[in-house]
């Protein structure tokens, strides 16, 4: 598994780095619909109350809408309407049990605010004049928040964090994973984010790392409610794609509101 873990990263993460740093805005909020698409279908699958292609397939329109609204002139309130009225609809069309068939349109609804409504700030970044170090920052700074706290709480850890969501969650990986959040801050604010001077850099990486922290134990909290370990397994060694981005989802829209209240 960790070899996997090891592999998987080594294989995605260059390609990544390459888009963002020669591709344009376009081009990486391709690569976030791609996402979108694929993380909205997993998180489609994960429904307690059952699932079907329906649910699924306008869960997935409805992220890359929400997504399109964001990313251009269109209203996400539109959106939001549009897909819960069709989640509605489907309710009236299906002949299974009305509180089944409620409960999907929820999750509809759920899905496509979650996966669509929050990643999509992840391509509102990248369209900023200095779009690429903010990607770099949210991208570096939660993954070292996802690696600290991985090891350190493998090696260290000792206290439960949140034992029914996430047993193997510890209270000393989470400090592992801030300190190494707020360490990579700092250092990438000479040179790979320059617009970040290192005070800020530091306390905007302390957020990121709890906020991301938080969106892993939202999407645990989600999987533990399907009775499943990961949503996917489309990545060796991670799981699904939610399973990889449940950090960034979070961690997004945040950056892009301290960028927008002139903090950073």
């Amino acid at each position: 598994m960790h070899r996997q873990r090891i592999f998987s990263a080594l294989l995605l993460v260059p390609p990544f780095l390459l888009l963002v740093h020669f591709g344009s805005p376009l081009h990486f909020a391709l690569l976030v619909s791609l996402a979108i698409g694929l993380a909205a279908w997993e998180f489609s699958r994960l429904c307690p109350a059952g699932t079907d292609r329906g649910l699924s397939l306008l869960s997935v329109l409805g992220a890359l809408a929400w997504h399109v609204g964001v990313t251009s002139t269109w209203g996400v309130a539109g959106v939001g309407a549009a897909v819960a009225g069709a989640a509605l609809l489907r309710t009236t069309l299906l002949k299974t049990e009305s509180r089944v068939s409620l409960l999907q349109a929820a999750w509809i609804v759920l899905g496509t605010g979650y996966v669509g409504g929050l990643l999509s700030f992840a391509s509102a970044l990248r369209a900023l004049p200095e779009g690429r170090q903010l990607i770099y920052f949210v991208a570096f700074t939660t993954w070292a928040g996802d690696i600290g706290a991985f090891y350190i709480g493998s090696r260290f850890g000792q206290l439960p964090l949140a034992p029914r969501i996430s047993p193997k969650k510890t209270v000393e990986g989470v400090l592992g994973g801030i300190t190494a959040a707020m360490v990579v801050a700092i250092a990438g604010s000479p040179w790979i984010w320059p617009r970040f001077w290192w005070a800020h850099a530091a306390v905007a990486g302390l957020l990121l790392a709890i906020v991301g922290m938080l969106g892993d134990l939202c999407e645990s909290a989600v999987k533990r409610g399907a009775g499943v370990k990961d949503s996917g397994d489309l990545i060796p060694g991670h799981g699904g794609v939610l399973d990889r981005l449940d950090s960034v989802i979070a961690a997004c829209p945040v950056l892009y509101a301290l960028v927008r209240v002139g903090w950073v």
